[in-house]
């Protein structure tokens, strides 16, 4: 449709005739080695222009792409090939050193190897291999029931399970992306947080759908304002741990980053004090959505008129949305009964449409207990609000029991962060013998700056009732651990404090 407009930009410009033109011969090379609709292909690659290809590639033989979390260790990695029975893994050459850990006693037969280094021998050269003449491979029509991707959920929640996300559940979430981002083909999409999480891989179906461009990167702060710079990205999502990095930045103010129209972020609930930060630092629009994986990405998209981190109190309070449901969804709150709360009331948030799901690869028990009556349960608490935006509260399971009291570790991180010592905090529930629990916060300061755990609990006061006021903090240097998406993780902040309690959180 666009054969002469940029498909990609930055290091490796292609046309979408040359782009075309490498996934054909990449599908070529699927067909040839007897991969056929409904055959799983893995890679293993942080963002690169491969990525893309491989995504296309896959979708034009009806292979199932699975997009593997490169911060998985080798023991998790080799798990996803085993579940989701992979037969091809395209990796690229800073993975090859996990290699003897990842095939044993799995089912791949072929592995392609991105890159100039050298390659273990069973390795096939992905360039070399794309520069072959080959037999036209059959290309598949997609009913829109048939898988096209299967995402390994990031472990926030327990041991990881593949999502498996349809054609029709992808498109409509294009669709969705396009209307509520307002995407035209003047946009370039910087893919900035991994393409193995939705939390950026909806854009690889939008942007073609519109003839815009993309850049990839492999994300560290300096690199991404160099590439908005170089390339005049206009859109980007990211989560809101890397817009904290970008801020914390020495060179953020040296780029032109004015060509950004907005930066969408999300990830986990985001405290006040880091997007205050972030618009001194980097002027734009900061979107606030939410989304998941089962949802085949964003549910909510927040609007203009909602996204003032500087406003007045109305204002502010509209930025703590997560804003309205996009098209193709339909979400309510639900009580611990399975009825359906009244606005401003706390409850599970629930979505259902044809964005959802079709289930987790070979694990029916486990889809029907997150998929009842038609609708997805998010495992996050929330509420709406009388204009239908959507506020965050927590996640069940973040939630903080302590004196029969239910304290949202939200509400206590929104007031820490706004302290000027504090680059990241983190509220976690840790036991307690008197309250059951207690919550206790775990900081990260920011370069050549001072608080102590006096400091910051007295900082609390007067702003969050008493009970909430963190009873104890723990200072960490370096960042605090994130999972595939970018969430702080709190599974593993727990485990330290739970191992020797009979209670697992």
């Amino acid at each position: 449709m666009f054969p002469d407009r940029p498909a990609l930009v930055g290091a490796t410009p292609l046309t979408f005739a040359e782009l075309n033109a490498r996934v054909d011969r990449l599908a070529n090379w699927l067909g040839e080695i007897d991969i056929a609709a409904g055959d799983r292909v893995a890679i293993l690659d942080n963002n690169s222009s491969a990525v893309l290809e491989a995504y296309y590639a896959c979708a034009t033989i009806g292979a199932v792409l699975v997009p593997m979390n490169v911060r998985l260790a080798a023991p998790e990695l080799s798990y996803v090939l085993r579940d989701s029975g992979s037969r091809v893994l395209i990796l690229a050459e800073a993975f090859y050193s996990l290699l003897p850990a990842l095939v044993g006693d799995t089912k791949i037969e072929t592995l392609l190897g991105i890159g100039d280094q050298a390659r273990p021998e069973n390795v096939l050269s992905y360039e070399a291999e794309l520069a072959k003449p080959r037999q036209w491979a059959a290309r598949h029509v997609f009913e829109p029931d048939d898988i096209c991707n299967i995402y390994y959920t990031s472990g926030t929640t327990g041991s990881p399970k593949g999502v498996c996300l349809t054609s029709a559940s992808m498109l409509a979430s294009a669709i969705d992306s396009i209307i509520d981002m307002q995407l035209t083909e003047d946009d370039v999409f910087l893919h900035a947080a991994p393409l193995f999480h939705l939390v950026d891989a909806w854009a690889v179906w939008a942007l073609p759908l519109i003839g815009a461009p993309q850049a990839v990167l492999h994300f560290a702060p300096g690199d991404f304002l160099a590439i908005v710079a170089a390339t005049r990205a206009t859109v980007t999502c990211l989560p809101a741990t890397l817009i904290n990095m970008l801020t914390a930045h020495p060179d953020v103010g040296r780029f032109d980053l004015t060509s950004l129209r907005f930066i969408a972020y999300g990830g986990s609930p985001t405290p006040l004090g880091i997007l205050q930060r972030a618009v001194k630092m980097i002027p734009t629009r900061y979107i606030h959505s939410y989304g998941a994986t089962e949802t085949s990405g964003v549910i909510t998209f927040a609007r203009r008129e909602d996204s003032n981190v500087d406003g007045n109190p109305d204002q502010l309070s509209r930025v703590a949305s997560c804003g309205r449901a996009v098209p193709h969804i339909e979400l309510a709150i639900m009580r611990d009964d399975e009825s359906f709360a009244a606005g401003g009331e706390i409850g599970e948030i629930v979505v259902r449409g044809p964005r959802i799901m079709r289930g987790y690869w070979q694990k029916p028990r486990e889809t029907a207990e997150i998929l009842r009556d038609g609708w997805y349960h998010t495992g996050d608490l929330g509420y709406l609000d009388d204009h239908q935006r959507l506020y965050i509260v927590d996640r069940k399971k973040d939630m903080i029991i302590s004196g029969g009291e239910n304290i949202y570790s939200v509400e206590v991180e929104n007031v820490l962060s706004t302290h000027p010592a504090i680059h990241e905090v983190a509220v976690i529930g840790v036991p307690d013998p008197r309250w059951s629990e207690a919550v206790k916060a775990i900081v990260v300061l920011q370069d050549g700056t001072h608080a102590s755990a006096e400091d910051l609990i007295a900082f609390c006061r007067g702003k969050i009732a008493g009970y909430k006021i963190p009873k104890s903090i723990d200072f960490v240097v370096g960042p605090l651990p994130k999972t595939g998406p970018g969430k702080i993780a709190k599974r593993q902040l727990r485990q330290s404090y739970w191992a020797q309690e009979t209670r697992i959180i």
